[in-house]
């Protein structure tokens, strides 16, 4: 049986309200999600650079779950190299996104030149942290490669294919079979979409041997139009749905071996 990782984002970036994250990430482990994408957020969802309550959470997490917690580089055109790169030096953070390309986003620019790729991709090889090689077009998969011969990021690469954002480029099975031929063999990848409406959006990494990111800052919606209660019910309906399509989900050790993270 192929296995299988899901990725929980439990996070929205409009989030207005308190979100006990330390407990929406144990409750999405407890349902399959064996790696945590979060950002450097205060209690009400605003994205800082303070990393002083996002320490308190990966405290939290650590001492619930053993699950791949990823630091995120994401932040506001406005942000600093260093303030998108907070969560790579709080202990506890295994695992750093690397966007690897600027892209139209939201009505504006997502900016992510090459000397700032660089830079993150160094800050993640000086703090032992696998990077998480973030596609949102086909061009960036050149700069993978330019990071490569500079000795940047080493194998296994982990690949997530981002879909769906607005102004990005749209899911569909051709773009995705555009990717797949560009992907280094054997190398893991994850389908993440934005507005996605549950599982069958997801069909086709699970029968390709793809992985899945689920969660409130991708979409809150189920299959059914449904809003998700919480972002344990995202993860329970891939992990439903790949047991019938024939995939393993894996717990978190197994899924650090699978993308070669370090163990700390």
């Amino acid at each position: 049986m192929d296995e299988l990782m899901i990725c929980v984002a439990p996070q929205p970036g409009n989030l207005r309200e308190k979100m006990d994250v330390p407990s929406e990430v144990y409750r999405s482990f407890s349902e399959g999600a064996s790696i945590a994408h979060l950002h450097v957020r205060d209690e009400w969802g605003k994205q800082v650079a303070d990393t002083a309550f996002f320490r308190k959470n990966i405290e939290s997490i650590r001492s619930l779950c053993p699950i791949i917690i990823e630091g995120s580089t994401g932040g506001t055109t406005e942000s600093t190299l260093k303030e998108r790169s907070a969560s790579m030096a709080v202990q506890g953070i295994e695992m750093a996104s690397l966007n690897l390309g600027s892209v139209n986003m939201n009505g504006g620019v997502y900016k992510n030149p090459m000397p700032d790729i660089r830079f993150y991709a160094q800050e993640m090889k000086s703090h032992k942290l696998k990077p998480f090689l973030f596609i949102f077009d086909l061009s960036m998969f050149h700069n993978v490669i330019r990071i490569k011969k500079e000795r940047l990021i080493s194998p296994p690469y982990v690949y997530g294919f981002i879909f769906d954002v607005p102004d990005g480029l749209p899911f569909t099975t051709r773009n995705l079979d555009i990717f797949l031929d560009q992907l280094p063999k054997g190398s893991p990848w994850f389908l993440i979409r934005h507005h996605s409406k549950g599982w069958k959006d997801f069909r086709e990494a699970l029968e390709r041997g793809g992985h899945v990111r689920v969660g409130y800052e991708d979409s809150p919606f189920l299959t059914s139009g449904r809003k998700a209660k919480s972002n344990a019910d995202l993860v329970r309906e891939v992990a439903e749905a790949a047991k019938v399509l024939g995939r393993q989900v894996v717990n978190p050790n197994r899924a650090r071996k699978i993308m070669g993270v370090a163990e700390k």
